[in-house]
């Protein structure tokens, strides 16, 4: 008698390859949870240590110093000391405030005295954040603008700078120690002054002060005190000097158009000028040849001529 077949099957064993798949896969995601774990741990633990720093250790009992980076050789004590007291954070501040940082950086930007800030940071004095470094790019004094009865402090651009002072202060501040010219005066110009800060704008300004820039190497620059620029273009006398310089005995040095003018087919070029100046002050040890005024402005200086009945006409340097 034959047995009867039976209807169950056996199972068939899965590959080795999807099993070893499964186990790596296992293997994987509790590696992946035992990093993540690790890492929100260690997160949390940072978190806690910076918000233990920031209030319990890094807190000054005092404002942070100011220090100036690259303090200018024309700026004196006093006047950096001004500029620190402007940004000088009051109360005690953490070394991790970020927003002390941009507050320093906006009031800097907001001197007049500064003309760009390069960096704010805080670096270790006795403790961490206990001092601001800041690097900042400063408006040197140049001028003194005369408007009204006031002298006006201004940079080499023209921009108005906090100062200013009246006529009997002058003299202490256009000379140093050694009672050498130290800033000159611009006198003349047409346009009232900005605010504080601002650019004083005006074509005579910028001829006053292109004429202190070239001056100013000139081993007779010492001679020269004022810069007169009233009769820029020719606004009130088209057959006089645009550009009158005053020296320190208060003669003039008629100078002309202005040093950056192109047109030389109506004065001798400027090159020609400080020629004419150079050769003056090694022969008579100052420019005015001990004449109550000298004009330059064409082929050879003249000079009034020596009688006194003769005011209108003038004597040519041989």
């Amino acid at each position: 008698m034959a047995k009867p077949k039976s209807s169950s099957k056996k199972s068939t064993p899965k590959p080795v390859s999807d099993t070893l798949l499964s186990v790596r896969t296992r293997r994987v995601l509790i590696h992946g949870l035992a990093t993540f774990i690790v890492l929100v741990v260690c997160a949390g633990g940072l978190y806690a240590l910076r918000k233990h720093v920031g209030k319990e250790l890094a807190f000054t009992e005092a404002p942070p110093t100011i220090v100036l980076k690259n303090q200018p050789s024309w700026m004196g004590d006093f006047l950096a000391e001004q500029i620190v007291k402007s940004v000088r954070p009051v109360g005690m501040h953490s070394a991790m405030d970020a927003q002390l940082l941009q507050d320093t950086y906006a009031l800097l930007n907001a001197n007049p005295w500064v003309s760009s800030v390069h960096n704010v940071r805080r670096t270790f004095g006795a403790k961490p954040g206990d001092t601001l470094e800041i690097d900042c790019e400063f408006r040197a004094p140049v001028a003194l603008v005369k408007w009204g009865v006031y002298y006006w402090l201004v940079d080499g651009n023209g921009f108005k700078l906090p100062e200013q002072y009246t006529a009997d202060l002058v003299p202490k501040v256009v000379l140093d120690r050694q009672k050498r010219t130290n800033i000159r005066i611009i006198e003349g110009v047409a346009s009232a002054p900005p605010e504080t800060g601002q650019k004083w704008h005006g074509e005579d300004l910028i001829a006053g002060l292109d004429m202190i820039r070239l001056l100013f190497s000139e081993s007779y620059s010492d001679e020269i005190v004022k810069v007169n620029v009233a009769n820029y273009a020719g606004r009130v006398d088209v057959r006089e000097a645009q550009v009158v310089l005053i020296t320190k005995r208060d003669t003039q040095v008629r100078w002309g158009r202005p040093a950056n003018a192109s047109d030389f087919f109506i004065e001798a070029p400027t090159s020609r000028k400080l020629e004419y100046l150079r050769d003056i002050y090694a022969e008579y040890k100052r420019l005015d040849a001990n004449h109550p005024w000298i004009d330059i402005r064409f082929d050879k200086p003249t000079y009034p001529a020596p009688t006194p009945t003769s005011g209108a006409t003038a004597s040519v340097r041989p």
